[in-house]
């Protein structure tokens, strides 16, 4: 499986829980295909640093 080209942040409310398939409310990163990525986070800014992070060239050291 590759890695996601786009990803976006997006917070998930309690009523919209079933529809990720998650159990705790927050900040998510969802792929360009609506799946769950990466999270929960507590803020957006928490988020958006970790969608940057993972979408990071990988450079072997």
């Amino acid at each position: 499986m590759s890695d996601p080209k786009d990803l976006i942040a997006l917070h998930v409310a309690t009523e919209d829980l079933e529809d990720y398939s998650l159990t705790q409310i927050g900040w998510y990163a969802v792929d360009d295909g609506g799946k769950v990525v990466l999270g929960p986070f507590e803020s957006l800014a928490q988020c958006d640093r970790a969608i940057r992070e993972r979408l990071l060239p990988r450079t072997g050291v």
